[in-house]
């Protein structure tokens, strides 16, 4: 597969939902229609905390939702607390594990990060994304997170938007006694597929082993 910018070769495991151009950093994703073609965007690092290890780039689609629920749901008070901007769900996809993407997503979900975005990946990501994606260990990460630098995308957008259900009832979960009487109505309206960054860390097992390295999250760190 051709990046449709550039018309480098596309770098990604065979398991990969998105595959990201190595020269122009753009992303790319299969479908019945062929390949579509869309900028990615990168956090910025904004912990205050000391950062030990390397850092990493974590996938995750941020989604655009307009969701109906009760007036003493979860989601209604997280949309209350940032208004007037909107809320999202966050959908981790780098990896494929339950555990994973409830426990970030929830997390990110209930935080809400004001992420400091730039639009694609610096060239240095996406080399190490490149040579990542063929087996190579730029820096020798791989008995932490089992890839490099840049994590893989495994989770399209449409798959996201089937597991935004998901995160949502874990967001609800926290506070409902029994999901069976949770009545809302979720659409998605949009989704960005962000790298947000992160510190690969097994002391933090309750996050799957990640330290978001967002000033949200540094009441988490010891």
């Amino acid at each position: 597969m051709l990046c449709s910018n550039c018309g480098l070769s596309l770098a990604g495991a065979d398991d990969a939902a998105v595959f990201i151009c190595p020269n122009c950093g753009r992303a790319h994703e299969l479908s019945a229609e062929g390949l579509t073609s869309f900028l990615p965007s990168t956090a910025a690092v904004t912990t205050e905390l000391a950062v030990a290890g390397a850092t990493h780039y974590l996938a995750v689609w941020r989604l655009e939702v307009a969701i109906s629920a009760a007036a003493d749901s979860a989601w209604e008070r997280i949309r209350k607390v940032v208004a007037p901007k909107p809320a999202h769900l966050y959908v981790p996809s780098f990896s494929l594990a339950r555990a994973t993407v409830q426990r970030l997503g929830v997390g990110l979900t209930e935080a809400q990060p004001s992420l400091e975005l730039s639009p694609g990946l610096d060239s240095r990501l996406v080399q190490h994304h490149a040579l990542a994606a063929v087996g190579a260990d730029p820096d020798g990460t791989s008995d932490g997170p089992g890839f490099g630098v840049v994590s893989p995308v495994l989770v399209g957008r449409r798959d996201a938007r089937t597991l935004g259900h998901f995160v949502y009832l874990a967001v609800e979960s926290h506070e409902a006694r029994d999901l069976h009487s949770v009545d809302y109505e979720l659409e998605a309206m949009g989704e960005e597929l962000v790298f947000i960054p992160a510190v690969w860390d097994p002391r933090y097992a309750h996050d799957s082993n990640w330290r978001l390295l967002l000033c949200e999250f540094d009441g988490l760190v010891a």
